[in-house]
């Protein structure tokens, strides 16, 4: 009998690692496990723990067809030889070779990529983008991501930069200033001079606290002008909104679509769509071990 196609994806962030086994379809199989990434350890710790945890994961797959491990993280990574290199929330793994370690123990076929970058394939293929030929997907948590994904493929771009749009110039600063997690605690903070988490200031927003609305109305401009011009830019079939702050889109959402529609190219206007994610948090593991699965199929 013929063994069922996986691949195991691992979304590796400064917070958490996430893996998990996921079919050829995009459905996990069994649980995705994660473990704390201690980003302030020490790489040995950070690595020998994960190492822990994939072999864990890589022997309950045994059972099945694997075609090898996708790797997300946050970038900038060096894809082709799989190398961390100056990860601000993975600061004692700067440089560290990570694909090398790897390979001594799994004897797999290893592709990495930007987490942003798995998120939204992910979210193109079996999520809010499922069925549309071109997707632009944009990350919204403590900062910010893009990427953009045509006919079920990652646009990389020369030296996979393609999306990193977030140090692009914008008023007094870069666009992550202001569109950002950060960006709504930083905004509230001038308003009232106090500290807020950007969940701290939607549960404000909601109870009708009128700088907390204003900050959020402000992000909701923000976010409209970013995407108008990496809308007109892509002509996307759909936009996707995913990341932390889209647990708070209620707040923003609405005014962002109708400010959008305003500055992009008329033949857009009515055709676009704009969504929020739909697979959460295991967006980026399913995308990691999708791009492990179009790597086999190229």
């Amino acid at each position: 009998m013929e063994k069922q196609r996986i691949a195991i994806g691992v979304d590796i962030g400064g917070t958490s690692i996430r893996v998990g086994i996921i079919g050829a379809d995009g459905v996990p199989i069994g649980i995705i496990k994660s473990i704390p990434t201690n980003a302030q350890c020490s790489p040995t710790k950070i690595v020998n723990n994960f190492v822990r945890l994939l072999g864990e994961v890589w022997q309950e797959a045994q059972v099945y067809d694997i075609k090898g491990i996708g790797i997300g993280c946050t970038g900038p990574i060096d894809n082709e030889r799989g190398i961390i290199l100056d990860v601000a929330n993975l600061p004692t793994l700067k440089n560290y070779p990570l694909k090398d370690r790897l390979l001594k123990d799994f004897k797999t076929n290893i592709v990495f990529d930007n987490d942003a970058n798995d998120y939204i394939l992910g979210e193109a293929v079996y999520g809010g983008g499922q069925n549309a030929s071109s997707v632009l997907g944009f990350t919204l948590g403590t900062g910010l991501g893009c990427a953009f994904v045509d006919s079920g493929k990652i646009k990389q771009g020369t030296t996979g930069c393609f999306g990193e749009i977030w140090t692009s110039p914008y008023k007094d600063g870069i666009i992550e200033d202001y569109v950002s997690g950060k960006a709504i605690s930083k905004s509230y903070n001038q308003l009232v001079g106090k500290e807020c988490s950007a969940t701290e200031v939607a549960e404000l927003a909601r109870k009708g606290n009128r700088r907390a609305v204003e900050t959020w109305n402000m992000f909701a401009a923000d976010l409209a002008y970013v995407l108008s011009w990496t809308v007109n830019m892509t002509d996307p079939a759909v936009v996707i909104l995913g990341g932390s702050l889209v647990k708070s889109a209620d707040l923003f959402l609405e005014k962002t679509d109708k400010l959008f529609r305003q500055y992009i190219s008329s033949p857009l206007v009515n055709t676009v769509l704009l969504k929020t994610a739909l697979l959460g948090d295991y967006a980026g593991v399913i995308g990691a071990a999708l791009s492990v699965i179009n790597s086999t199929e190229e």
